[in-house]
């Protein structure tokens, strides 16, 4: 199961319109900020047809408007439509080229799109307008880390942003999820602590911290954290939601309630079906539970490959997970062949090296893994 990292979401809407306001401000007809407002409170309220619509309307009355087309693609993306996304911020671009968020934002869509270099691309330039824009040093870190499999140079970017916004929460957060990462546990938990003190209802931080403390051995605030995260609400950001049901579903496992576990993972791929984390996370928990009744070895193959394709096969976690996916479907050649290919990264620490050979044994032996995560049980 993969603790997830909030993405690199099109949050730069305030910075961006401090640049592009005097462009609507400019405006001949009144209708044109009036529909703009419209599209702005759509996309706070999530309803992204609306805010398409309001901004579509005042590009037709404004067809050069980046603002418009900025809101419209931030919709798009939110949505979900990262190509149409894409068409609306290229023009952004080229109506504004030294607009330093909208790099960002681009960024992130190539990112989403399997694009790795072409997002590196983006965040550089980003950083080449702004070297004080600590969102493009997080996101750049977020694709070191998670795609270019660069661990240094990805803590380096976010110690940067931190250092830059000591108040961005994403990047403490995100920088926690790569400290879990390297199994620096205590570094994850000081992380995750920062990000609940600047937003104390994160449910995400909270299970985050959860599951990085029973890593740790420490039962009692595995236990603490777990029942507070299960108690708050899943954001209501589109495209973090999916990740907050994934982690407060390893809450549930914590606390050793694995059937809740299990509905939270498919809320989870219900909000997102192509998330590659989503698919991993559901395949993982299918594959491993330690309960019987709730382990399902042909849907863990079906979704552990589906988040090997959604990811282009890089990331090794989700190869990983299929290999476990095989071993519980009873194909151990199988498992034992995706195993050995999830060991070939370069970058794992050496705990997790030393869990994916563990697997490997198993798997060559024909046992399959199980996890034992819940802190309610036992020592």
């Amino acid at each position: 199961m993969i603790i997830g990292f909030r993405g690199g979401l099109a949050i730069s809407l305030l910075t961006a319109f401090c640049a592009l306001n005097g462009q609507l401000e400019a405006a001949p007809d009144p209708r044109i900020k009036q529909l703009d407002l419209q599209a702005k409170d759509a996309l706070s309220h999530e309803n992204y047809d609306a805010a398409i619509r309001f901004a579509t309307d005042g590009l037709r009355l404004a067809p050069q408007s980046a603002a418009l087309r900025y809101r419209r693609a931030t919709a798009y993306y939110r949505k979900g439509d990262t190509e149409n996304a894409m068409k609306d911020i290229n023009e952004v671009i080229r109506l504004m080229p030294m607009l330093g968020p909208a790099y960002v934002d681009r960024g992130a869509y190539y990112e989403r799109l399997g694009l790795p270099d072409k997002a590196l691309a983006d965040f550089n330039q980003a950083i080449h307008l702004d070297s004080q824009d600590a969102r493009a040093y997080c996101n750049r870190a977020d694709l070191e880390d998670q795609l270019l499999r660069e661990p240094d140079k990805a803590l380096a970017d976010y110690t940067q942003a931190v250092n830059l916004a000591p108040n961005f929460q994403r990047a403490y957060f995100n920088r926690g999820a790569h400290f879990l990462g390297q199994d620096d546990y205590g570094r994850a938990i000081a992380d995750y602590t920062r990000a609940i003190v600047l937003e104390p209802n994160d449910l995400g931080a909270y299970a985050a911290r959860a599951y990085a403390n029973a890593k740790q051995g420490d039962r009692a605030s595995a236990l603490a954290d777990a029942t507070v995260a299960i108690r708050l609400k899943p954001t209501k950001a589109y495209l973090w939601r999916p990740m907050n049901f994934d982690l407060r579903a390893r809450a549930y496992i914590i606390i050793g309630q694995p059937e809740l576990a299990l509905r939270d993972l498919r809320k989870a791929l219900d909000v997102m079906p192509i998330d590659p984390v989503a698919n991993d996370n559901l395949a993982w928990f299918l594959a491993t539970c330690p309960e019987e009744r709730l382990r399902n070895g042909d849907e863990a193959v079906s979704a552990a490959k589906k988040a090997c394709e959604i990811s282009h096969w890089e990331r090794s976690g989700c190869v990983d997970t299929l290999a476990a996916a095989y071993a519980e479907a009873g194909e151990f050649d199988q498992a034992t062949k995706y195993e050995k290919q999830a060991l070939n990264d370069a970058s794992l620490s050496p705990k997790e090296r030393e869990e994916r050979e563990k697997r490997l044994t198993l798997f060559q032996e024909r046992k399959p893994f199980r996890e034992q995560l819940s802190v309610t049980g036992n020592p």
